[in-house]
């Protein structure tokens, strides 16, 4: 049987990150298999294999792309907001957005252990984790005191959006993710 020649490589691993994208976004991380992403590129799953050195390559593709887009958000609330509290208040609300708007993508990035280790993906999640640094940075003291602080407003968020997606949250009475941030963003910074 004869390759098939209508893409380039190029276009070829953007369609494949594109329709695990999309199949992520409708089923969720679990749908995520070769032969499911080959079938909606109209590709057999081989060409995957011949893109990714396995699933976790692509799906590390897929959550390079929803880091992108979360450190290009980042962006935005730091050129447009000067005050460190309010920024920080921005994105974290900017988080709890990214869980609700998307949760099969926020699984997949957060949720979905994935072996794949590469220099692009590590680019982009320090491209977001970076940001969320440097945006503590006025209120922690130092570089390692604001690192510090980013892991655990990230490991709160994570863990607020985790809970309330499995329904564990709302022990005794129903408290929305986002009132919990706020009460935790009012203590985390009184320091």
């Amino acid at each position: 049987m004869a390759r098939r020649k209508d893409h380039t490589r190029a276009e070829l691993i953007q369609l494949a990150i594109q329709s695990g994208r999309d199949l992520v976004v409708a089923e969720g991380p679990g749908a995520l298999t070769a032969r499911n992403v080959a079938k909606l590129m109209g590709y057999t799953p081989g060409t995957l294999y011949n893109l990714f050195e396995n699933i976790d390559g692509l799906a590390a593709a897929i959550n390079g792309t929803s880091l992108q887009d979360f450190a290009e958000v980042i962006r935005l609330i730091l050129r447009e907001n000067a005050k460190p509290k309010k920024r920080l208040r921005l994105i974290a609300r900017a988080y709890l957005d990214f869980h609700q708007s998307s949760p099969h993508l926020w699984n997949l990035l957060f949720a979905t252990p994935i072996q794949h280790k590469s220099d692009s993906y590590q680019a982009a999640i320090h491209a977001v984790f970076d940001q969320v640094a440097e945006a503590l940075q006025p209120i922690s003291g130092s570089k390692k005191a604001a690192r510090q602080n980013a892991k655990i407003l990230w490991s709160t968020l994570h863990g607020i959006c985790l809970l309330q997606q499995s329904g564990k949250l709302d022990v005794k009475q129903v408290d929305p993710a986002d009132e919990l941030t706020t009460r935790f963003l009012e203590q985390f910074l009184k320091r």
